[in-house]
């Protein structure tokens, strides 16, 4: 069975501290991967960006639209199953293959509510989900393309396998970090220097804006705090 592990708790606690974007800009500084990688695209977006950070390891599932035909049901328990055996928080991942994800809901109040008794904290999906009053009030955290008013005839299949979602291949075990901005994805690999690297990150940012709106903001000025020289 597909396993996911876990976090530590401190790390979990420092991670929930911390916006998205400071996040991703922390770990260009620890320079792990190429810039343009390690991101969800714009077409995934936040839901309910009132609950604040999301942090959860990735479980992947791919998701479908049996138009036409029965729906099977062994990746829906499937999905279940894998999900109770993990250490949580969890965070599905559903990548849409109907070809018409504006059709058809793959979650809403039911399998939140079984997910959350299982351990996730949220749903990402390329694709569309629905009951969206019913998951705000449990706190569950929802990143999706679409909004849909009715479940079609899903199903759900190849539960832990990778995903691609808006450009980005997603892994179960993948550690995701998302807010109102967007979803980055955070090797664990950089847990041990992200701290520093973020504290970096709001010194530099500090020093730019209080210079920027400072009473000796010239352009020029600014460029050579920058290391641009004139």
């Amino acid at each position: 069975m597909t396993t996911v592990p876990g976090l530590d708790q401190a790390d979990l606690a420092f991670l929930q501290g911390v916006d998205s974007p400071t996040i991703a800009n922390a770990l260009e500084r620890l320079d792990l991967r190429d810039r343009s990688d390690g991101y969800l695209g714009g077409n995934v977006a936040c839901a309910f960006p009132e609950l604040g950070v999301m942090v959860g390891t990735a479980l992947t599932v791919t998701v479908d639209d049996a138009v036409g035909r029965p729906a099977r049901q062994e990746g829906y328990w499937d999905l279940w199953a894998t999900l109770e055996a993990c250490e949580g928080p969890v965070v599905i991942v559903m990548k849409d293959v109907s070809g018409a994800p504006h059709r058809v809901a793959y979650a809403g109040e039911i399998m939140v509510t079984l997910a959350k008794r299982l351990g996730a904290i949220g749903i990402v999906t390329d694709g569309a989900l629905r009951d969206l009053d019913e998951v705000r009030a449990k706190g569950f955290h929802y990143f999706m393309r679409h909004a849909v008013v009715s479940h079609a005839n899903f199903e759900l299949s190849k539960v832990g396998d990778p995903v691609l979602v808006d450009g980005q291949v997603v892994r179960t075990g993948d550690l995701l970090h998302g807010d109102a901005n967007g979803i980055v994805i955070v090797p664990r690999e950089g847990l041990a220097g992200l701290r520093d690297a973020v504290a970096a990150v709001r010194a530099s940012e500090r020093r730019d804006l209080d210079f920027i709106d400072g009473p000796d903001f010239t352009l020029d000025g600014y460029r050579a705090m920058r290391g641009y020289g004139s």
